[in-house]
């Protein structure tokens, strides 16, 4: 995937991100990791470009959410704490298990790996700037 097509979504992090500090309200990224799907069917590109558009159109209208690399995907989750974070991530795994139901295991949260930073909460790992560098640099040329 070209930086041409995540660049907005970069843009649009970083202005939630600098919106974020300035008002001190809440933040959250989700990142999910795709490459664990097993079937070849679900890995073609048509496909994630369908679950993102799937992924969007059961996410408030002021979520966003893009394929930043072949594997993975990011939500945008302005205004939303990690509690709410934790729970539209758990409602976006349900929904692409319930799309590609062949794929996954009961256990849908062993499947679908993630990684997930509010700001300014602090339980994560990572921060939202460190995991939003982690997806540019991971870009492939």
């Amino acid at each position: 995937m070209s930086a041409a097509c995540v660049g907005p979504f970069v843009e649009r992090v970083g202005e939630e991100l600098q919106r974020a500090e300035r008002y001190r309200i809440f933040v959250s990224l989700v990142v999910l990791d795709l490459d664990s799907l097993k079937n070849g069917n679900a890995r073609e590109t048509g496909e994630f470009d369908r679950l993102v558009n799937l992924i969007k159109g059961n996410t408030r209208s002021i979520d966003s959410a893009a394929l930043v690399n072949p594997r993975k995907m990011a939500l945008l989750l302005p205004e939303t704490p990690r509690q709410g974070a934790e729970i539209a991530a758990r409602r976006v795994t349900e929904l692409i298990r319930q799309s590609y139901p062949g794929d996954f295991s009961e256990n849908v949260d062993q499947v679908i790996p993630l990684e997930m930073a509010s700001f300014p909460d602090a339980a994560g790992a990572k921060t939202v700037k460190e995991i939003l560098s982690e997806l540019t640099e991971a870009e492939p040329n």
